[in-house]
């Protein structure tokens, strides 16, 4: 959903370097390590790894706390989406959500774009239990929820977390190119588009090679 639905990244960046400071991990960090993973994955990463200064309920109030701005105020939805789930209906091409937010937050989002009820599911990897991304099981899950073969599926994704966890699950995958992933390894993707019009034509086109339709 972020960053690939709605221009979140972008607006998450920085409020995730603020978290990274206050968390007292700043230095040792940077927030392309962490976007595009569950937060409390996140959280569990840093202990491994580093010695963050706040507990695992603290770090999440943090993003809690900032998610309605970042949602309901900052961020825009993809040019031109609504017009692509509506060629998508056409098809009969069934869709998911994949995302490693929060249901408070999807719903946030959902509702100030007009997108209640324009998906087929929306697939949580914290509400199935599963591992998040970058591990494949939240594609995995979506799949079998749309009655789809993954390898017959198209992914769209902007994170490096993401598009690894798609890779993973043998989905096609689509990296959209932004502002917020100019260093990020992509490299997993089958291919990459470099805008919404770019995103467009490539999604139709990958649903027509694997006859997604």
């Amino acid at each position: 959903m972020d960053g690939v639905i709605v221009d979140s990244e972008r607006y998450w960046r920085d409020e995730i370097e603020a978290i990274l400071e206050a968390a007292g991990v700043g230095d040792d960090v940077d927030p392309e390590d962490v976007i595009g993973a569950n937060v409390y994955d996140q959280y569990d990463w840093l202990t491994d790894e580093h010695d963050p200064t706040i507990t695992r309920a603290e770090y999440f109030d943090l993003f809690d706390e900032r998610a309605k701005a970042v949602y309901t105020e900052h961020a825009d939805l993809l040019d031109g989406f609504h017009d692509l789930l509506d060629e998508l209906d056409a098809r009969g091409v069934p869709t998911a959500v994949c995302t490693s937010s929060f249901p408070d937050w999807i719903e946030m989002a959902f509702d100030a774009h007009g997108l209640t009820g324009r998906f087929d599911d929306v697939v949580n990897a914290a509400d199935l239990d599963v591992p998040g991304k970058p591990d494949p099981d939240i594609y995995e899950a979506a799949a079998d929820a749309l009655g789809v073969p993954v390898t017959e599926c198209v992914v769209v994704e902007d994170s490096e977390h993401g598009v690894l966890s798609a890779s993973r699950a043998g989905a096609h995958v689509i990296a959209l190119e932004t502002t917020v992933n100019d260093e990020m390894d992509l490299s997993p993707a089958d291919e990459r588009a470099s805008d919404a019009a770019d995103l467009r034509q490539r999604v139709l086109a990958a649903l027509d090679a694997t006859g997604s339709d």
